[in-house]
């Protein structure tokens, strides 16, 4: 029996399954509103009807659905916030939660079979469905799409298919924070490589787009974006942010990051009130790099001044350059300044004396590390211009021993390359601050990789002055990428709070003082700062010395080359000058007579003639060497003569000496092999840091003299 086909084709569903599911998830999401509407109704008036004949029980269920609803409302909001849903979404769930419980408890109160009560549910739903479909239409066309299609287009043009943009939120304060999810094996590191392309097709500068990695999950990546610059015109320094309190107590407020934050610096490691600044208890001596003009003073200022305003802390300042210039207006902060490389090779030097001696001290009360409290000030050190000094071993040895016994060091420079600092040196700075150079890239000398890698690019010289990417000192490490811009301080405001603070500080501790012996008995220091219009506290600039005065008429200032006469050049002569030339050099020429001791001895002696030989008693000129048996000293005679003398040089204010200054004390020791004796001594001193060899060109051979050998029991 032959099968009966109907005339009407069998309808197929040609649609995908992503659209059908589009098309179920439509329905819930634009009927669920009408749904709630009339099935409230229905609730609202079966509940009236069963429980109007019993008061009690009517009473009882308006307070269960109005807990109830309080309560699902309430549990909504948590599912929100857990799942980070935008605010409007948010307030969208509160106050549909809301109306739908107030609606079904007066509805269950009242009751609905009367037209007016009908009319007001009526109207009332109708009104907050209708609501619910243009708000969540106009939504996703202004927000969601708009944001969609751009991360789609980045997707197609630079490769992000296996990124999935998750969220995007601001700040309202030109930031945008993103959250990223790598798919399906993406790496962040896939990510990072195309943050370039992703720069330029927004239009941004080098260095707005960072990222992070999470820490748990690989996979998710926060991408940060500056879209606008709101430091261009900076923040005035609100002043000392904890004057008077303990240089452990809170942390040093430096300036403002591009989102609005403040930029925060825990030096000491350990701080009574950290306020979010973290630092693991240890201290992280910094490097500050940047270009002539990035900014660099100025920040170093501030720290010096924020230091100067509190207690339990002592500022040593090392600037070879141009210390005044940098530093007059707060110069009276400083406890000690170091104006030339001699005196700071000497300060080097001498510091491994202060460190142990502070470690001794810190090891007597039983403490690790120092502390607020324990009885030695902080010492914080400004080294300035550290190109001047950062090549020295003594140098290297203080940023590895100075930061459990209480110090911090600043080295301040333009390059941090090999060839201006030692590299072994330039690990031993855990923290960097890169301020504007001519070569981003260059940040890599002083900022961690992870700076690095996020994006950190301070390539804008020095045209943004006091700009920086701080790393270190108890910054978190998602703000090491983030550009942040020192205060606005002037030179008048900081010195007067460097002024005011001289109040509150605390002196140098002795244990310090003496350890640092002569170098801090003869150091230099001041009471007042240096201002435009002053000269010293005097209120007027010094004089300076008169421009030299035009060469006469026919001399020459400088012999220069290009300027010898031609042989047939006629030349004037002028009689009273030759004259006068001619008597200068008679005079000079009865001078040097005068003063031979033996005036026509050898007159009679020309280049034709031998040289006689000397007479029988004439003296015999011998090389120092010998010493007669009565005038040699034992080993310890000797050395006690060569200490004295030392400690004489020291009291006396000399600060330097050659070998040879002592051959008539060691040549006298009753020694086989005096000048090996005299080596191992002189070994042995600088090993003490009694001496130091100078280590410039103008000084090799001689040595420096830290302190007195007869100090600590020698």
């Amino acid at each position: 029996m032959a099968r009966r086909i109907s005339s009407r084709a069998k309808k197929i569903d040609t649609r995908t399954e992503e659209e059908r599911e589009s098309s179920k998830k439509a329905w819930v999401t634009y009927g669920g509103p009408w749904g709630i509407n009339i099935g409230g109704c229905i609730v609202a008036e079966t509940s009236h009807v069963l429980l109007a004949t019993t008061p009690t029980s009517l009473a009882l269920a308006a307070l269960g659905l109005a807990g109830t609803g309080a309560a699902l409302a309430k549990f909504i909001n948590h599912l929100d916030i857990k799942a980070k849903r935008e605010k409007d979404v948010r307030y969208l769930h509160q106050i549909n939660a809301v109306a739908t419980t107030a609606g079904v408890t007066l509805g269950t109160v009242v009751g609905l079979e009367s037209g007016a009560s009908l009319g007001a549910w009526t109207l009332a739903g109708s009104g907050l469905c209708i609501a619910n479909h243009l708000w969540l239409a106009l939504h996703k066309k202004g927000s969601g799409e708009k944001a969609d299609g751009k991360w789609a287009k980045l997707e197609s043009e630079i490769g992000l298919a296996k990124h999935e943009l998750k969220e995007a939120q601001s700040n309202g304060k030109g930031t945008v924070v993103a959250t990223i999810e790598a798919k399906d094996g993406a790496t962040a590191d896939e990510f990072a490589r195309r943050i370039p392309a992703m720069t330029s097709a927004l239009k941004l500068g080098n260095g707005r787009i960072t990222h992070t990695v999470d820490d748990d999950d690989a996979s998710l990546i926060t991408m940060r974006v500056q879209v606008a610059d709101l430091l261009k015109d900076g923040f005035a320094w609100p002043g000392p942010s904890a004057f008077g309190a303990g240089f452990g107590d809170l942390p040093i407020n430096l300036g403002r990051y591009e989102d609005g934050e403040t930029l925060k610096l825990n030096l000491p490691g350990i701080l009574n009130d950290p306020q979010e600044v973290k630092g693991g208890e240890n201290v992280e001596h910094c490097v500050a790099q940047g270009v002539n003009g990035a900014g660099k003073t100025v920040g170093n200022s501030i720290i010096v001044t924020e230091a100067a305003t509190r207690t339990e802390v002592s500022v040593i300042v090392i600037n070879c350059s141009k210390f005044m210039q940098d530093y007059g207006h707060v110069r009276h902060a400083a406890d000690m300044v170091i104006t030339n490389e001699k005196d700071a090779r000497r300060f080097f030097t001498q510091m491994h004396t202060v460190i142990k001696a502070r470690g001794e001290y810190l090891a007597a009360k039983g403490l690790a590390k120092w502390k607020p409290g324990c009885g030695l000030n902080f010492l914080l050190i400004i080294g300035e211009e550290a190109a001047d000094f950062a090549d020295g071993e003594a140098y290297g040895k203080v940023l590895r021993t100075l930061r459990s016994t209480g110090g911090w060091f600043l080295s301040s420079i333009q390059r941090a390359t090999h060839d201006q600092m030692d590299t072994t040196a330039r690990s031993n700075h855990p923290a960097g601050m890169a301020y504007g150079l001519s070569d981003g890239a260059e940040a890599q000398y002083v900022l961690p990789p992870e700076a690095i890698d996020a994006g950190a690019f301070p390539g804008w010289a020095n045209r943004k002055p006091g700009y920086l990417y701080a790393a270190g000192m108890g910054i978190a490490e998602d703000r090491w990428a983030v550009t942040a811009r020192t205060y606005n301080a002037d030179r008048p405001t900081l010195a007067a709070a460097v002024t005011a603070g001289m109040n509150v500080r605390t002196p140098m501790d002795e244990t310090t003082a003496t350890a640092f012996g002569a170098l801090w008995t003869n150091r230099t220091f001041y009471t007042t700062p240096l201002l435009e219009g002053d000269a010293d506290g005097t209120g007027a600039f010094p004089q300076q010395p008169a421009a030299p005065a035009a060469p006469a008429a026919g001399t020459d200032s400088e012999y220069d080359a290009d300027d010898e006469y031609e042989e047939d050049e006629d030349v004037e002569i002028d009689p009273e000058l030759l004259a006068k030339e001619t008597e200068d050099l008679d005079e000079e020429l009865r001078r040097i007579l005068e003063a031979d001791p033996e005036p026509g001895a050898y007159e009679h002696l020309s280049v034709e003639k031998d040289i006689e030989a000397p007479a029988d008693d004439a003296p015999i000129f011998q090389l120092p060497g010998a010493v007669a048996d009565e005038d040699k000293l034992s080993p310890e005679d000797t050395r006690d003569a060569i200490f004295a003398r030392l400690d004489s040089w020291m009291r006396e204010g000399k600060d330097s000496f050659e070998p040879k200054e002592l051959n008539d004390l060691w040549m006298r020791v009753n020694k086989k092999g005096a000048r090996d004796w005299w080596n191992r001594l002189k070994k042995q001193l600088l090993e003490d840091g009694v001496i130091a060899k100078d280590e410039t060109e103008e000084g090799y051979g001689s040595y420096d003299l830290i302190r007195s050998p007869l100090e600590n029991g020698n």
